[in-house]
Parts: C-alpha cells; sequence; structure tokens
C-alpha cells in the first residue's frame, strides 16, 4: 500500500508490465480485474475496466513503432476509496486524444476504441512525450 500524497489515504496499487505481443493483453489483464474485485470493486465495474484497458492495450501494441517494439506497455491501477485510476504508457508515436469520441459508422473496421473506452470509464486523458506516452483513465466507483 502507498500514501496518496494528495488526500492522506491509503491506495493500493497493482503494476503490470506486457510485451508488446497481443497475445498478452487478455491475461494481463485480466490480472488487473482480479486485483480491482479482490480490493471490494464491483463484478460490473471490473469488467468494464477490463474492456476499456483490453482496448488501450490492444492499440499500444498494434500502433507501436518499430523503435518501440522493444518496450513494453506498463499498466498501473491504483485503487482508491471511491476511484480506481489506470495509467498506460505505450511507445507509439502517439495521437490527439479527443475529448469526446464520436461513434463510428457501423461498416467502419476501426476508430471504435475510443469511443468504447470513454463509454466505459469516468474520464479520461493522454499525456503524450518522446520518453513514451501516459494514457490516464479514471472510473468513479
Amino acid at each position: 500500500m502507498k500514501l496518496d500524497p494528495e488526500s492522506g489515504a491509503k491506495s493500493r496499487v497493482l503494476r503490470v508490465t506486457l510485451r508488446c505481443d497481443l497475445s498478452e493483453v487478455r491475461p494481463k489483464v485480466a490480472r488487473v480485474r482480479r486485483f480491482l474485485i479482490k480490493e471490494g470493486c464491483l463484478e460490473e465495474q471490473a469488467l468494464e475496466c477490463e474492456l476499456a484497458l483490453v482496448e488501450a492495450c490492444t492499440n499500444a501494441i498494434e500502433h507501436v513503432s518499430p523503435a518501440g517494439k522493444r518496450e513494453s506497455v506498463v499498466i498501473e491501477a491504483r485503487m482508491e476509496k471511491a476511484q480506481v485510476e489506470f495509467r498506460v504508457t505505450d511507445h507509439t508515436a502517439g495521437f490527439e486524444w479527443p475529448k469526446t469520441a464520436v461513434s463510428p459508422d457501423v461498416d467502419s473496421e476501426s476508430g471504435r476504441g475510443v469511443f468504447l473506452i470513454q463509454s466505459l470509464i469516468t474520464s479520461t486523458e493522454y499525456l503524450r512525450s518522446k520518453d513514451g506516452n501516459v494514457l490516464v483513465l479514471r472510473k468513479r466507483l
């Protein structure tokens, strides 16, 4: 457990590392889901978080740069009393995260990821840097 510097409350943290391999996504995100349930998250909320994280990690692996492929995708889950926060670190070129995603056309093969994530999670932000990007997801519990 770590002490949250802002609130002084204890928060529980799990850090999971994935190779840039799609076969790692489901088992590693399932580990995060088990952590959430163990820490008191409701089943439905844990499932919503799991779906959003699968989408985020899949996108991070599918869009990684050749140099970034040697780097890992990292999920950090921080469980607090009233919310859970995730930080997904990727090594893609990054992109402009929309404030509000629009549902893509029914026939579209891509573009659903950000819409799905924003539909399942309370708040999102995407921080870009030359050393890696961080997708911050917060869900009220």
